[in-house]
């Protein structure tokens, strides 16, 4: 008897260690939890003025807080307007096209004049054509062919910082850039705008140009080199005439 008392007495004695145990684990994470919940609350709104995007918590405080092997993540970057973001161009453009044209005119044209008036003595007779009687004899046949192959590639890589414009309701940066370098003789314009996702935005303040909505490229190059290779007005006007 005594032993089954023993025995006894342990086992209620295990039960009530683990679950002492069990609930002084939980309580911390509870306490944090309320406390997340109280912070949210208490959050002020931000000022219409000055419009910011909306605030994102990233990761789980809970594992961070006891966890001696999490690492904290860190926090999405907070845009307002007029704020600066470079922006990775890496375009790139490939246009291929083959074209042909065949064109083949047959014309042939024949008439014989059999009759004709002929003013006499004031009256209107035949005439009876006595150096033969007047004919036409046309006959046109043309040939053409065209062929054409055309191949471009274009490609910009380079980095540009715009501005933040606006802010859309759901988080959405306007943004645009401009800006021109210079080399010796040689100038080259760039201007820019899209939009970009806040999300997009990376931690060290970058976004690629391939993930911009609305995207418009706009690259103006002055120059020698520039002049030297471009159309002369003789070329241009054959060119729009077009007379072969």
């Amino acid at each position: 008897m005594n032993r089954q008392r023993t025995a006894h007495l342990r086992c209620t004695a295990t039960a009530a260690i683990a679950f002492w145990l069990f609930a002084s684990a939980a309580v911390p994470a509870q306490t944090t939890s309320i406390r997340i919940r109280e912070r949210d609350r208490s959050t002020p709104p931000t000022q219409s003025g000055n419009p910011r995007l909306p605030e994102e918590r990233v990761g789980n405080p809970v594992l961070e807080q006891w966890s001696l092997s999490a690492v904290k993540v860190k926090p999405p970057k907070k845009l307002a307007v007029h704020d600066l973001v470079t922006i990775i161009v890496r375009e790139q453009r490939k246009y291929e096209s083959d074209g042909a044209l065949e064109t083949k005119k047959q014309f042939d044209l024949r008439t014989t004049v059999n009759a004709f008036l002929k003013p006499d003595d004031g009256l209107l007779g035949a005439s009876t054509f006595p150096n033969g009687r007047p004919n036409i004899d046309f006959k046109n046949q043309s040939n053409v062919k065209n062929e054409s192959d055309k191949e471009r590639e274009d490609k910009l890589t380079t980095r540009i910082t715009a501005q933040v414009l606006d802010i859309k309701p759901n988080g959405n940066l306007l943004l645009e850039a401009r800006a021109e370098i210079s080399f010796d003789e040689e100038v080259s314009v760039i201007t820019m705008s899209g939009v970009a996702r806040s999300q997009d935005i990376t931690a060290d303040n970058t976004v690629l140009s391939t993930q911009l909505a609305d995207k418009c490229i706009v690259v103006n190059n002055g120059g020698a080199v520039h002049d030297g290779s471009a159309r002369g007005w003789i070329t241009k006007l054959l060119d729009a005439v077009r007379p072969f």
